[in-house]
């Protein structure tokens, strides 16, 4: 039930991918190194990590638009720890335990005030926002020791780290949880119809915590590798980062109203959104252009795949 759905957003995922491919490879040939898919790869871990755990959420019926506040208050948080003197695998610990908190106050906050979990997390992205300007003081967070930078910049094979030792692990374990345990069905349940799933006796408050803490905890992850990335933490990191989470997470086939989706296809999504943003900075185009197209494409998206359901009702229709 929350497997890729080849007929519907996967095959149009793979469609965009075919055309974006060919434009970009028209707009630069040389972009097809195995140091450029590398670099392409390394640049979509962050997104795609913050979308996984979106996946989560909006599957269970919430949505999350505090991910890119606690991307920057868990990197603050262990840059400043590492600065301090504290040993870098125990301040990466340190920003994981940031984010799972922060995952957890979404959680209760929405569970136990029931209020929807977009109004919760607007208002605690503004509050975990202004808490990281004001423990950095508005200023970046570097100096960190070498040892913290095998995260964002070590290789294994000559493949970036970040990629074959974190995203993928996490990816599977994610998929594994999904689709062969009982806490994927709860969520699938419990974002299919909450009434239904609470009156057979489901908890469905410890699962969406529990959805909200699994964003948070990744949301940090992300924020770690980034900071090692670009060897500093930054106070206003990942602003972006919300509304593009939840833009890859639909483009890969999650219902906005909870119930369907799966990470494979949220995977997919982040190498098509990764493809756009890196193909168009390639070739030396503006930032807004970036913006615009994702937004053009996930529109596409979602057209192309309603003319496809609609064509195989007509079939359906016909043949019956």
């Amino acid at each position: 039930m929350n497997r890729i759905d080849w007929s519907g957003r996967a095959p149009v995922l793979i469609v965009i991918s075919a055309i974006t491919l060919i434009g970009v490879t028209i707009g630069a040939p040389g972009i097809w190194s195995v140091d450029n898919l590398f670099a392409m790869g390394v640049l979509a871990v962050e997104i795609g990590l913050i979308a996984l755990g979106q996946t989560f959420v909006i599957n269970a019926g919430g949505i999350d638009l505090s991910v890119g506040a606690i991307f920057a208050l868990a990197q603050v948080t262990m840059g400043l720890a590492m600065v301090g003197g504290v040993p870098w695998p125990l301040a990466v610990a340190l920003g994981l335990c940031v984010g799972l908190v922060c995952g957890l106050i979404n959680g209760l906050a929405t569970v136990w005030l029931r209020m929807p979990a977009i109004i919760v997390t607007l208002a605690t992205m503004f509050a975990f926002n202004g808490l990281a300007l004001v423990v950095t003081s508005g200023i970046d967070v570097s100096g960190f020791p070498d040892g913290f930078y095998v995260l964002g910049q070590g290789t294994i094979a000559t493949i970036p780290l970040q990629i074959i030792a974190i995203y993928l692990p996490v990816l599977i374990v994610l998929a594994i949880v999904q689709w062969r345990t009982r806490f994927g069905r709860l969520v699938h349940l419990t974002g299919t119809n909450a009434l239904a799933a609470r009156l057979t006796g489901i908890r469905i408050g410890r699962v969406q915590i529990a959805t909200f803490i699994i964003a948070g905890l990744l949301a940090a992850l992300a924020g770690a590798i980034s900071a090692s990335r670009l060897t500093t933490a930054r106070p206003d990191a990942g602003e972006v980062d919300n509304l593009i989470s939840i833009a890859i997470v639909v483009l890969g086939g999650s219902s906005i109203f909870g119930g369907k989706g799966s990470v494979l296809g949220t995977a997919l999504a982040t190498l098509v959104i990764a493809l756009v943003n890196y193909g168009l900075s390639f070739n030396n185009l503006n930032a807004v252009y970036q913006s615009g197209l994702i937004g053009l494409i996930l529109i596409a998206a979602v057209l192309m795949q309603n003319v496809m359901l609609r064509l195989q009702q007509r079939r359906a229709a016909a043949t019956g």
